[in-house]
C-alpha cells in the first residue's frame, strides 16, 4: 500500500503545476492521496512569497485532485472484494489491513466476536466508501 499527501496551492503554483499533478496521481494509482490547502501563516517564508494563489482557485483545484482520488481508491479497494486479506482486530467489529492507517482510512467491518489487538484471515466481502467488509 501506498500513501502520499500533497499541499494544494502553494505561492506560484501555475495551471501547468496542477496538471501536472493531476497526471501524476493519475499514473501513479497511490492507494491513499490526502490533498491539502496551503495556508499562509504569519511570520513564515512562504506567507511572504508573490503568486499568493486565490481561495476559491484552491478550492476548486482540490475538489479536482479529491474527486480523482476517491474513483483511484475506489478501484483500488474493489479489487479487494472476494480476496483473503489479514486483518487487525482493533475493537469488536472494526479492523484494518496494513492498507488503512489507523484513525485517517476507512476500516473494515468484522464480526464482533473477533478479540481486539488479534489477526484474522478473513475474506473481503464488500465496500462501501474507503471501508471495507470481511468475514
Amino acid at each position: 500500500a501506498f500513501r502520499s499527501n500533497f499541499i494544494v496551492g502553494y505561492p506560484g503554483e501555475t495551471e501547468e503545476d496542477h496538471d501536472e499533478l493531476l497526471h501524476f496521481v493519475e499514473e501513479a494509482q497511490v492507494d491513499w492521496c490526502g490533498f491539502f490547502a496551503y495556508s499562509p501563516e504569519d511570520g513564515t517564508y512562504a506567507a511572504d512569497l508573490d503568486g499568493q494563489v486565490e481561495a476559491g482557485l484552491v478550492a476548486d483545484r482540490l475538489a479536482e485532485l479529491r474527486e480523482l482520488q476517491d474513483r483511484i481508491t475506489a478501484r483500488r479497494r474493489d479489487e479487494l472484494i472476494g480476496r483473503e486479506v489479514e486483518v487487525l482486530v482493533d475493537a469488536p467489529g472494526i479492523a484494518r489491513t496494513h492498507r488503512e492507517a489507523p484513525e485517517i482510512d476507512g476500516i473494515v467491518s468484522v464480526p464482533d466476536d473477533l478479540a481486539a489487538g488479534t489477526f484474522a484471515t478473513l475474506t473481503v466481502t464488500g465496500a462501501l466508501g474507503p471501508d471495507l467488509e470481511a468475514r
